[in-house]
């Protein structure tokens, strides 16, 4: 027992965890740095659950500059139907007042439940569908795009670019995301993809 609690033993214990100690300080340091420049480039991944066109609306509605609702509204989707966003909800706002009030605008929202977790306001075009960044892949049926949207999306999307291409992924493998899709209400699932270079 004696020779157990030594002083020659205790210190070597002790040099051992200093060492432990500076080992986990210098690599915690690489790993936050890591993990701070994944998360700065990889978009949040948001499961879209509802995604609707919104009545006419007088609502002044602004996301500031950090991405957050700087006031609450409630939107009316139909006469049954309406979806509230709260003061600081993290979301884009793409939509004009003019939009808006024309009824040219559609929501897409990240749900928990009935509570919305992020947004996305987007203008509605030719009254007919909203067009959305590229499509960068697939994930348990859904649609992934480049802002980490996930969409229901048709079993072939109609390709429209220049070139004539035999699939998406060919398309895809030539113009890379150098093109966005639409979303269609009356198909109500992402439908088109658009090349946006000649």
């Amino acid at each position: 027992m004696r020779a157990l609690l030594s002083f020659r033993f205790v210190a070597a214990v002790a040099g051992i965890f200093v060492l432990l100690f500076i080992v986990r300080s210098v690599t915690a340091d690489d790993e936050v740095d890591q993990v701070a420049a994944d998360t700065s480039t990889t978009p949040v991944s948001r499961v879209i659950n509802l995604a609707e066109r919104l009545d006419r609306s007088t609502e002044r509605f602004a996301v500031n500059p950090e991405g957050l609702a700087t006031s609450k509204v409630t939107f009316t989707i139909d006469e049954q139907r309406a979806v509230t966003i709260v003061e600081g909800t993290t979301g884009v706002n793409d939509c004009t007042i003019p939009d808006l009030a024309q009824g040219n605008c559609a929501i897409f929202a990240d749900l928990l439940g009935e509570a919305v977790i992020w947004f996305s306001l987007q203008p509605v075009v030719n009254n007919d569908h909203v067009v959305l960044p590229a499509v960068t892949g697939f994930e348990r049926g859904l649609a992934v795009l480049e802002n980490g949207m996930r969409l229901s999306h048709a079993p072939a999307f109609i390709r429209r670019c220049p070139a004539e291409y035999a699939s998406f992924t060919e398309m895809r493998t030539d113009v890379g995301t150098d093109f966005v899709s639409w979303w269609s209400f009356d198909e109500d699932e992402l439908t088109d993809v658009v090349c946006t270079t000649q």
